[in-house]
């Protein structure tokens, strides 16, 4: 009884805490972790973009070259908060990649029929990743993850499920690159004899990088020894929801004083809580720090950081 009645409460406060809420449990395992990412609009399917990729299309991680490792912070509305971190390690021709996501919602006041009442978590989420990728050819990545996904509700119900995901990236020249992915596929998560299936998302990206000679074309006093665009663009459909349009554009720039700058901007279409979404990172070839902004529709505007180095 304690349990049902958690579910109930958790089922009322769901929509607000989760970043898109549907008819599924896990919501959380399609947060837009990676400030890199994020601040492009999500539309990541078709981009080879290190640690960030495990959670848009695992192929993109064969073009992992380095090790590396990245840890983001996500803060969203109220208490809410989400935390991930990968390591993608180039071992010849396959990249392994473990990672690690957590969710937390913040508190809430249970009071329960059976007297129980009082402070307690209303949802804490983790996931664990182990994911494989591999470069059969100099254009084409494939990959696969298994994850195991837990969730804890108001400290009384728990349930996890074991779930995969799918990916390729092809490069198809002239900067330009595809791909496609599903993701968060697997069992359903039981709650008793309740079952909810998994966020699964299905996602067709395209993507295009252009590099500009000179570099300095839009300030000729500027002392930049590199400049390149990317843009990008993705088809997702979740379960349960319509499909979802989103895009992005990063201007990547190289400066003389040893500091990669990139300027980044996203836009979420036809999205009930989000919509234009913007962001910038710096790097010196080893760090790098990237931060991202949701303007939010509703009142559930995000911030988020991620901290790299690469080896």
């Amino acid at each position: 009884m304690r349990k049902a009645a958690a579910f109930i409460l958790l089922a009322a406060c769901a929509a607000p805490a989760a970043a898109e809420p549907g008819l599924t449990a896990a919501p959380f395992l399609n947060a837009p972790m990676g400030a890199r990412s994020s601040a492009m609009g999500q539309a990541f399917a078709a981009v080879a973009g290190g640690a960030e990729s495990l959670n848009y299309n695992p192929g993109a991680l064969a073009f992992e070259e380095r090790f590396s490792v990245s840890a983001s912070y996500m803060r969203g509305f109220g208490d809410v908060s989400h935390g991930f971190a990968a390591a993608p390690l180039p071992l010849g021709p396959l990249v392994f990649t473990p990672g690690l996501m957590y969710f937390n919602a913040g508190n809430m006041y249970l009071n329960l029929s059976s007297g129980v009442s009082g402070n307690v978590a209303a949802e804490v989420d983790s996931a664990v990743y182990a994911s494989a990728a591999w470069r059969p050819t100099g254009r084409l990545g494939v990959g696969a993850t298994l994850k195991y996904a837990s969730l804890e509700l108001a400290e009384t119900a728990s349930a996890s499920a074991l779930l995969y995901d799918a990916g390729v990236l092809y490069r198809a020249g002239r900067g330009f690159s595809f791909g496609a992915s599903l993701m968060n596929a697997g069992g359903d998560f039981r709650f008793e004899a309740v079952g909810d299936p998994p966020p699964t998302a299905q996602r067709l990206g395209a993507a295009w990088r252009v590099e500009f000679t000179p570099p300095n074309f839009l300030d000729k006093d500027a002392d930049l020894l590199y400049c390149a665009a990317l843009l990008t663009a993705d088809r997702v459909k979740a379960r349960g929801e319509d499909d979802h349009y989103q895009a992005g554009l990063e201007l990547d720039m190289d400066m003389a004083i040893g500091v990669r700058m990139a300027v980044r901007a996203g836009y979420l279409f036809d999205r009930p809580a989000e919509g234009f979404v913007f962001g910038f990172g710096l790097s010196d070839g080893r760090w790098s720090l990237d931060l991202a902004f949701d303007t939010g529709k509703a009142m559930n505007a995000r911030q988020q950081a991620t901290l790299g180095y690469r080896f």
